[in-house]
């Protein structure tokens, strides 16, 4: 029996988008398995996520930020970003809507504004990561800036081999938020997952809330993506939160660890 260790970044997206998915992801850090989260620079619960990860020492990395999906929750680009808005000012719904268009440069300065609110902010930023998935013609940026800031890329939609984009080089990843509509399929997929790591490091990737009607409320009655509102986020809460699911991580000398420990490659 192999005796290599085994490591275990558990990750939670969305940090600033709202109040409920803010409380949820502190709670996650504080009382369950949650090692790191990523921060949406342009929405509108950006500084109080801010402080809540100095005060609770959250690592934070950037979620890069060109599409709203919500229907009654909106943000606009931090830059005059002219190519990538609808009439109102704020962004596309859709990946595809928001690159058709986009142009480049004003990208690019997006991208880089992102950055910099949250490093002004006093946060370091540990990876980058996309919302909602990637346009190739973001993997141009993710090589370029990514090379300048000196921060590894998650590794998520786009393939950092492919791309020439500096990435975590992960052995295994897992999207909770993928798996089932109720929390014991979703459960019963997790414990699969964890009792079948091998050595490496590993990635348990969530999108946590507190539950609360406000998540329903971003979207219009039978809005086709309002399972991602409040179901899809509490069901990983409670997975997050869940001792039975610690004991498993615990039970097999899994090491809870931060994504930045995780080996990069691609500089």
């Amino acid at each position: 029996m192999s005796t290599s260790p085994i490591y275990l970044s558990v990750l939670s997206d969305d940090f600033g988008m709202c109040q409920a998915v803010n409380e949820g992801i502190v709670q996650a850090f504080t009382e369950g398995v949650l090692t790191d989260t990523n921060l949406m620079a342009p929405c509108p619960a950006f500084d109080e996520a801010v402080q809540m990860a100095k005060t609770h020492q959250i690592p934070v990395g950037i979620h890069n930020t060109f599409t709203a999906e919500w229907d009654n929750l909106r943000w606009s680009p931090i830059t005059p970003l002219k190519s990538m808005i609808q009439a109102d000012g704020t962004f596309h719904t859709t990946v595809a809507d928001a690159w058709e268009k986009a142009d480049m440069a004003e990208a690019e300065r997006e991208f880089k504004a992102q950055f910099e609110k949250i490093e002004s902010a006093g946060l370091k930023i540990t990876h980058s990561c996309e919302h909602m998935g990637a346009d190739q013609k973001l993997a141009s940026l993710f090589s370029r800036v990514l090379r300048e800031k000196k921060v590894p890329y998650r590794n998520f939609t786009l393939n950092g081999d492919k791309y020439d984009i500096p990435h975590f080089q992960w052995a295994s990843y897992f999207v909770s938020s993928m798996v089932g509509f109720d929390l014991e399929t979703r459960k019963t997929a997790l414990k699969q997952w964890i009792e079948s790591l091998g050595p490496g490091h590993h990635i348990w990737a969530a999108h946590c809330a507190v539950d609360h009607p406000s998540l329903e409320a971003m979207v219009v009655p039978n809005s086709p993506i309002i399972e991602w509102t409040r179901l899809y986020r509490v069901l990983d809460q409670s997975l997050i939160l869940d001792p039975e699911v610690r004991g498993w991580i615990e039970a097999r000398g899994i090491r809870l660890a931060p994504m930045s420990e995780c080996l990069t490659v691609g500089w």
